[in-house]
């Protein structure tokens, strides 16, 4: 294992879970952990700018900011916390931002010493935050971009002079995949961007699927399972086409498990009974690691089909654990995914991701699971990441 012993590292994500929204940015609680399993010193600060549009939803957010002190398998999280409103003038979000880092910042200090590098979660708010600090671990910053639809943000009402701002004043640049680097490249093409993908941590390891049992009419069930935010653009719709379309084949029957909410929910769940499909589907909802990790091993392939991706976390996680993959050439998706991993459809097309599933489980004894998780393991776990990050911490830090 990599030994980033020494290393001091202060995590500042743009999104961090929250009473609000509990899967927001769980990402980033994983690099916190890969960093400390590699004997890492790592703290987190995260301003927590809760938006008016949660007010009366059953969570408490304090009218003013208030620092809260929280701990993550060890690490500590110092969370400032209050109700924000940008009034839709980005200056406001990222001075806030960096008002409440400084605060957070100098209560960490107190009791944690000094950092040596900050690792910022994307562009904006953290990344501009962390570099324009008028403080010296301001020179030590250390970006990370995650963010899908980066064009998005260079508008100029997402703040797009603070995102190159921030991207040309951190010390390094990381990009979760190379398309996002390539995309990243529109806002600064000057700059250097190493590209290290997300780790996995925690129980994803390998272990072999369960048996394909059969139903009454003698059929072989496999049980599919979807991870992430139940949404248009992670390709829900197809999907319920999709299941919709396999419910009529004789030569095998699927079980689809959802793990995760959004919008999107009521239509899936509308068109899978519309068909006769209620005993077929498993809303479960918001799930913590752990169980997502014993979803994926009870599941026989992990389904996404979405339409655009970064680094989608789901299918490093599936790999991880030795389970194929059926998901779309999109670009985030198809780099994570190769023929001896899964099998590809056209985006945005149920036909297609029905084709893929009949092609999955046609050959279902032949994937090779061990393989599929060494491959994975290889280059997205936690100590794969952590070593590509120790380097890069080390050249910051001088």
């Amino acid at each position: 294992m990599v030994d980033m012993t020494g290393l001091h590292v202060l995590i500042v994500p743009a999104w961090w879970p929250s009473p609000e929204q509990p899967i927001s940015g769980i990402f980033c609680t994983d690099y916190a952990r890969a960093f400390a399993a590699a004997r890492a010193k790592v703290g987190v600060i995260y301003p927590d700018l809760v938006s008016a549009r949660y007010l009366g939803r059953g969570t408490e957010i304090p009218w003013a900011p208030r620092l809260l002190h929280e701990d993550l398998d060890g690490v500590p999280v110092i969370r400032v916390r209050g109700l924000h409103t940008a009034l839709r003038m980005p200056a406001l979000q990222m001075h806030r931002f960096r008002r409440w880092l400084r605060w957070g910042l100098r209560v960490y200090r107190s009791r944690y010493g000094e950092p040596d590098v900050l690792h910022a979660m994307c562009a904006i708010p953290a990344g501009w935050a962390c570099s324009h600090l008028n403080d010296p671990l301001a020179r030590r910053v250390v970006l990370t971009e995650h963010t899908g639809s980066f064009s998005g943000l260079l508008r100029p009402l997402a703040g797009g002079s603070y995102v190159r701002a921030g991207l040309l004043k951190a010390a390094a640049v990381v990009a979760v995949s190379a398309h996002l680097r390539e995309t990243m490249r529109t806002a600064c093409d000057s700059r250097e961007i190493d590209v290290v993908a997300n780790p996995v941590v925690g129980a994803f390891t390998a272990s072999a699927p369960p048996a394909v049992e059969t139903d009454d009419a003698g059929r072989p069930v496999y049980r599919a399972v979807f991870v992430g935010r139940v949404t248009e653009a992670k390709g829900v719709l197809e999907l319920a086409d999709a299941a919709v379309a396999l419910s009529s084949d004789d030569h095998f029957s699927v079980e689809w498990h959802v793990a995760g909410y959004g919008p999107a929910e009521g239509e899936l769940q509308r068109r899978m009974i519309a068909a006769g499909l209620v005993t077929s589907l498993k809303m479960h909802g918001f799930r913590e690691k752990g169980d997502i990790a014993t979803l994926i091993r009870q599941s026989h392939f992990l389904i996404l089909p979405s339409h655009a991706e970064n680094c989608p976390l789901a299918i490093c996680e599936a790999l991880s654990i030795g389970r194929p993959v059926v998901t779309t050439e999109a670009v985030g998706c198809k780099a994570l995914v190769g023929q001896a991993d899964g099998v590809l459809a056209r985006i945005g097309d149920a036909s297609s991701l029905s084709d893929a599933v009949v092609r999955l489980v046609s050959i279902y004894s032949q994937w090779d699971w061990h393989s599929i998780s060494d491959r994975a393991r290889n280059r997205f776990s936690g100590s794969a990441i952590s070593s590509q990050y120790a380097g890069i911490f080390h050249k910051v830090v001088g």
